[in-house]
């Protein structure tokens, strides 16, 4: 699953648990949540990473000229 995806199943998660549901399963809700909202934070900051290293590379590129 993308990170677009994960973001979308987030959105349907937070919005079943808004509905009139089980303690037992708004927990299991929250916990589905809580991996989701984890590797969407490990794909952000890889992403940042990635674009740390490419701003360099540009920066690099253009004071060359």
């Amino acid at each position: 699953m993308n990170l677009e995806e994960k973001l979308a199943k987030l959105d349907e998660l937070a919005n079943q648990i808004e509905e009139d549901v089980s303690l037992d399963k708004s927990l299991e809700i929250f916990e589905q949540s809580i991996v989701l909202a984890s590797e969407c934070m490990i794909a952000l900051n890889d992403c940042k990473g990635k674009l740390v290293v490419l701003q360099e590379k540009v920066r690099k590129i253009t004071d060359e000229d």
